[in-house]
């Protein structure tokens, strides 16, 4: 059965089970041995960026790019890659990070590079030598910079690169709207687009190339709402995202970026085999507040989403119980009511949003955000046991408002 998912910055409609691959359609795909950017890890790598939570997210955000020489291109193995970045992301929290996130692409001359983006504090420690003391540093963006350009040129050095600082670049990101602009520049780019293209990757590298993104586990998410609906609700709701998609790229002052968008959006739901058209799956970046829109507008008309297929399917499955007729169609109804059942907020039109004061269950980052408290006190207190937890139906650790009330009700004076 299809589904509709709406997360807080994109939506997505597909029917689970049945995928297409290389022009085919294909059930039950099985994932394979990592072969970089395939279209599942640019999917997830997307709906990822989608549930963050901006609301809930620390520091300020840079923009990093982070890049290597393509005469070293022989000596960059994948594994010596990760090693430079995971020794840069362990550098920057010792400088004040509070989450990131990175991909890996390729140049059209085959080289690596880096796309990061880090949250940095206002401020952070740095020891003097001279005064034997610590002392506080402003993380502006000069001081960035030079963190950030300085370590990536040491690191390198010590692995026998020699790169140049004047390539590297570093960018303040102003504000949400910046990052979420920057990031669906990257995001947007297909399997097929030069930089992530099987073919512009090393020899080396088409082996094992290893994770292509990576991102910090303290990042907030949202959650997301899973719709089920029929198959006409399916097919209109990729056509009203796509009339979306066209109303946007029209406004676009550049006329050059504006018929371009434009010839994309129109042709983004186009298939020339049918039996794929039918089946064929959106991910989209689209407000929440648009596709709860469109959704409310599609039930309005008599399209079937959300609470409306199950209180379907449930009259359905009474009425051939009670009449005994079509056997093979109550079997069918049953693995369709099974399938709804394993979906997330089987039973919500969308969920709307709740202010963090009215919450009842908080995930940590939201108690760190509620109580003033920081996240590895929080964190720390629910691990120990200090601070009674929940799972509440998912894998997301939840703590009730009232734990969270009598936990800080009962901390001492002088706890900080």
């Amino acid at each position: 059965m299809p589904r509709i998912t709406v997360r807080r910055h994109g939506a997505s409609a597909s029917i689970p089970h049945v995928g297409v691959h290389n022009g085919t359609l294909q059930s039950d795909p099985t994932r394979t041995a990592n072969r970089g950017w395939t279209p599942a890890v640019a999917r997830r790598n997307a709906q990822f960026l989608q549930r963050v939570d901006f609301g809930m997210m620390e520091g300020i955000p840079y923009a990093l790019t982070l890049t290597l020489p393509a005469k070293s291109m022989e000596r960059v193995t994948p594994d010596l890659l990760h090693r430079l970045i995971d020794v840069m992301l362990k550098y920057l929290a010792r400088r004040g990070m509070k989450h990131f996130h990175w991909v890996i692409e390729f140049t059209a001359k085959h080289m690596p590079h880096v796309h990061m983006t880090v949250w940095m504090s206002d401020t952070h420690q740095r020891w003097n030598p001279k005064t034997h003391q610590h002392e506080t540093v402003d993380n502006d963006l000069v001081t960035v910079t030079g963190i950030v350009v300085g370590k990536w040129l040491d690191v390198t050095a010590d692995c026998g690169i020699h790169t140049s600082g004047q390539s590297q670049d570093v960018q303040l990101l102003d504000g949400n709207a910046a990052w979420l602009s920057y990031v669906a520049k990257h995001t947007q780019r297909g399997v097929w687009h030069y930089q992530r293209a099987l073919e512009n990757m090393p020899s080396t590298w088409k082996e094992n190339p290893g994770a292509m993104w990576g991102h910090s586990r303290k990042i907030p998410l949202t959650e997301d709402s899973v719709l089920p609906a029929d198959l006409h609700a399916f097919h209109q709701f990729r056509r009203e995202t796509r009339k979306w998609c066209c109303s946007q790229a029209s406004r676009i002052a550049d006329p050059k970026r504006r018929a371009k968008a434009i010839q994309q959006a129109r042709r983004m739901n186009r298939c020339p085999i049918r039996e794929l058209s039918v089946v064929r799956p959106i991910s989209i970046w689209i407000p929440r507040t648009v596709s709860a829109a469109i959704i409310r507008g599609l039930r309005s008309r008599g399209y079937m989403i959300g609470r409306d297929v199950y209180e379907w399917v449930i009259s359905e499955m009474d009425r051939l119980r009670a009449t005994g007729d079509d056997p093979d169609r109550m079997r069918a109804l049953q693995r369709t009511f099974a399938e709804m059942m394993r979906g997330v907020n089987i039973m919500a039109i969308v969920i709307p949003e709740i202010p963090l004061k009215d919450k009842l269950t908080l995930t940590v980052p939201e108690a760190s955000a509620l109580s003033g408290i920081p996240y590895k006190i929080v964190n720390a207190a629910v691990k120990n046991g200090n601070l009674a937890a929940c799972y509440a139906g998912s894998s997301t650790v939840r703590i009730r408002r009232s734990d969270l009330d009598d936990w800080v009700a009962a901390l001492p004076s002088d706890w900080c």
